[in-house]
C-alpha cells in the first residue's frame, strides 16, 4: 500500500522556494529557450537558504499585500528562482558582485523595425543578455544595483521592464492602487471608528 503524503507536499511547487507557489517558476536550464518561444523577458532571482537578507525578502513577500500584483506581473515574464547551487555560474550574472539576493532581468536583444506602418520585431541575439538598465533605483544600493529588499521596488522594476518591451498590463495602471485585503480593511475601519 502506498504511503499517503501530506497534501501540502503533493501540491507544492519545488521551484517556488517560498516565493510563491502560485507563480509559474521555470528551471534556469529552460529559461532562455522558453523566453525565445514566448517572447518574454526573464526574471532571475538568485538567493541562498542561509542568507538572512534572502529570508527577510521571502518573508516580506509572503506577508505583503503586493502578492496579487506580483502574481499578475509574473505572467509577463519567464520566472526563474534559483536557490543555493542552482545559481548560474557565468560572470555575466554577477555584474557588480556575488551578493545576494540579486534580481536580474534578462532579455533578448530585439531588432525593432517599422515597415509600411507595420512593426516587425525579431531577435538579433539569442543569448539572454542582462538588461543592465533595470536596477534598483534606491541611492542606498548604488554599489549593489541588483539588490532588492522590498516587493514595491521589485514591482516597480518589473513594470519598467514591461514598459521597455511595450507590454501593457491593464490591471496595474498607475491610477489604480493596490487594494487592501477585506480582513485588513475591517481592521482599518474599526481603528478609524475608535479614533472618532
Amino acid at each position: 500500500m502506498k504511503e499517503v503524503r501530506d497534501i501540502k507536499e503533493i501540491y507544492s511547487n519545488p521551484l517556488a522556494h517560498g516565493f510563491g507557489e502560485d507563480i509559474d517558476w521555470v528551471p534556469w536550464e529552460d529559461a532562455i529557450e522558453k523566453a525565445l518561444d514566448t517572447n518574454k523577458p526573464i526574471f532571475l532571482l538568485i538567493h541562498k537558504t542561509w542568507c538572512h537578507a534572502c529570508k527577510a525578502l521571502k518573508k516580506t513577500f509572503q506577508q505583503s499585500n503586493a502578492r496579487k500584483a506580483f502574481k499578475k506581473l509574473s505572467e509577463y515574464f519567464i520566472m526563474v528562482n534559483t536557490e543555493d547551487d542552482e545559481e548560474p555560474f557565468e560572470e555575466e550574472y554577477r555584474p557588480d558582485g556575488k551578493y545576494i539576493p540579486r534580481l536580474l532581468f534578462l532579455g533578448m536583444k530585439l531588432l525593432i523595425m517599422h515597415y509600411a506602418s507595420v512593426r516587425i520585431t525579431e531577435f538579433a541575439d539569442k543569448n539572454g543578455d542582462l538588461l543592465d538598465q533595470f536596477k534598483n533605483k534606491k541611492a542606498e544600493y548604488k554599489n549593489y544595483a541588483y539588490y532588492y529588499s522590498s516587493p514595491a521596488d521589485i514591482l516597480n522594476t518589473m513594470k519598467e521592464v514591461l514598459k521597455f518591451y511595450e507590454i501593457e498590463v491593464p490591471e496595474l495602471k498607475k491610477s489604480e492602487k493596490l487594494k487592501v485585503p477585506p480582513h485588513k480593511q475591517k481592521e482599518l475601519d474599526a481603528q478609524k471608528a475608535k479614533v472618532r
